[in-house]
């Protein structure tokens, strides 16, 4: 086992998995895909979408079956050797069970109709989660490449100063170290880029890798820009207060409950069973042999059953739904105030890095470059230098993807888009 472990790995003998480096990174035909265009493509054309909006048609249903008679019968009384009934049994609803019915099932459409729109709308908040993701992915592959590049000609510089007799063979080594750590940072940049546009995609309903974000540059100033509107905090939790879906469906489920007590109350009264037809009497017990029709009626005394679970269970739903907007009322003001902190947070440190560390740490990348190169500087100062400058814009773009997944969590928060 030692052995085998030892042997270096070949083209031959590595593993399907392994990707070789910036293979599957470049779809020339790919399409660039704007984050207007992603989110109403993946609002049209998602089978999960599509699986929502379908639920409406399984609601509707109830309307249908809301206006359902109950079946005629057919009445028989047979006494043998006395007499025959024959005849029609039906049973007469009240009107006013099939208008509660008719208003409780309408109500229930409703309801439906609003957690399909919020199904829709934490879609929403995937597919832009899904986009920025994949945008930073390769705006990260991109700065790995760059460190790649540079740590290659520190390499080089490493390698003339070596033959020349300025430095050391150990720089020379260290280089090469340092190039080989790039290189496994692109490798890996390289599979995030695929696996966050492998997601995209697939949420958008397309052929993998058939569409891919624009780049950082086209849509940064879009979004920062969205922060410049939003509002105080209060305003905020106000106008989640008015927009969010759970607060309405938990409103329009008080609706529905309310229409199914109707529907109990309504109930309470029995329908009765009306029997109507013809009548024949045996010779045996009747020297007419009459022949004649009958009616009879069959109603049920609301003594015992008046629907008293029925309405006892909808009283108490009532209650728990009243005591269930209040939780939401605090779920949305927890959810609006800590997406708002952590939106204020990525924009501090945007601002700090655009101003200040982004541009010093450019001018220390080409200093050191510069000073090792002419031998004013040794190998760890130089790697040192550019690996930091090369840290401060990952930060950078960990504080834009921040940033980004904060606004989503406001949007999803407040309920409606801030754009």
């Amino acid at each position: 086992m030692v052995a085998i472990l030892a042997l270096p790995a070949s083209a031959e003998t590595q593993p399907a998995l392994r990707p070789p480096i910036d293979a599957q990174t470049k779809n020339r035909d790919a399409k660039k895909i704007s984050l207007s265009l992603a989110l109403n493509e993946g609002l049209t054309n998602s089978p999960r979408t599509a699986a929502a909006r379908a639920l409406l048609g399984i609601t509707k249903t109830n309307l249908t079956q809301a206006n359902v008679l109950p079946n005629p019968g057919v009445y028989i009384d047979n006494q043998y050797q006395f007499t025959y009934k024959l005849g029609a049994s039906m049973i007469v609803e009240p009107p006013w069970r099939i208008v509660f019915r008719r208003a409780a099932a309408k109500k229930q459409i409703t309801q439906t109709d609003l957690e399909i729109s919020r199904t829709l709308w934490l879609f929403r908040g995937d597919v832009r989660r899904a986009y920025v993701e994949a945008v930073i992915a390769r705006e990260m592959t991109t700065l790995r490449r760059q460190l790649l590049d540079i740590m290659s000609r520190v390499l080089s510089i490493a390698k003339d100063r070596f033959t020349s007799g300025d430095v050391p063979r150990l720089d020379v080594r260290r280089a090469e170290l340092a190039v080989i750590q790039a290189e496994i940072q692109v490798e890996q940049a390289d599979i995030l880029v695929v696996q966050t546009t492998e997601q995209l995609n697939v949420l958008l309903a397309r052929e993998i890798l058939d569409g891919e974000p624009q780049s950082l540059s086209s849509v940064t100033d879009d979004l920062l820009s969205e922060a410049a509107g939003l509002g105080s905090q209060q305003q905020l939790v106000a106008r989640a207060m008015d927009n969010r879906l759970e607060l309405k469906i938990v409103a329009q489920q008080n609706v529905v409950n309310s229409a199914n007590l109707k529907v109990a109350r309504g109930n309470i009264l029995p329908a009765p069973r009306f029997n109507v037809g013809g009548m024949k009497e045996d010779r045996i017990n009747s020297p007419l042999n009459r022949t004649t029709v009958f009616f009879q009626s069959l109603i049920d005394l609301p003594v015992l059953d008046r629907q008293q679970g029925i309405i006892a269970r909808a009283k108490e739903t009532g209650k728990q739904l009243n005591f269930e907007s209040s939780s939401q009322k605090n779920i949305i003001t927890a959810q609006v105030l800590l997406a708002y902190r952590r939106l204020q947070s990525a924009l501090a440190r945007i601002e700090k890095y655009q101003r200040r560390a982004l541009p010093v740490s450019e001018r220390i990348s080409t200093a050191a470059d510069l000073s090792y190169r002419i031998g004013q500087t040794d190998i760890n100062s130089a790697l040192v230098a550019q690996q930091e400058n090369i840290l401060v814009r990952t930060q950078y773009l960990d504080s834009l993807l921040a940033y980004e997944l904060a606004m989503n969590d406001l949007e999803q928060a407040v309920g409606i888009p801030l754009q």
